[in-house]
């Protein structure tokens, strides 16, 4: 019995460290930065539009890209699910989300792309649980914008 409890313990938490996909997900119905919703007053989260942390670059479409919003989400996505244990699970619209997952306590962290009509295209990655995510959001949005400069996709905005 005394055996049983550790691995009971340890089950409970990692299904907790999945949880539910937050309300404030989805585009926000407004555009350009504020398209998807701020980051909480956490470490855990990067927004592009917003420039949250301090020193966050933005991102825009390349020239070739604006009129082909579809042909961009499909590079986007491309690019996301190139990366380890992410998976995009939404897709409508100018809007996507992926769900990344961490590889031993199975944390998951939302990933949305919105693409605002002044062709700013709007990444937000936060974790769902937690308050720091040890820079992980942060070097996942690093890496999604150099796979999108090396095909073309986007600019940085400084």
């Amino acid at each position: 019995m005394r055996r049983g409890i550790p691995v009971l313990v340890l089950t409970l938490l990692t299904a907790a460290c999945s949880g539910a996909p937050p309300a404030a997900l989805g585009p926000t119905g407004e555009s350009g930065a504020q398209a998807l919703a701020a980051c909480p007053d956490t470490p855990n989260c990067v927004h592009t539009g917003l420039r949250h942390p301090d020193g966050t670059q933005g991102l825009v479409l390349a020239e070739d890209w604006p009129d082909r919003p579809e042909a961009a989400l499909d590079a986007i996505a491309e690019a996301l699910e190139a990366m380890p244990r992410t998976e995009v699970v939404e897709r409508e619209g100018r809007y996507l989300r992926a769900e990344a997952t961490s590889r031993i306590f199975r944390f998951v962290d939302d990933v949305e792309v919105h693409l605002a009509m002044d062709g700013q295209v709007v990444v937000r990655s936060a974790s769902r649980v937690g308050r720091s995510d040890m820079g992980v959001n942060a070097e996942r949005v690093a890496e999604l914008r150099g796979a999108l400069e090396r095909s073309g996709v986007v600019w940085s905005v400084p």
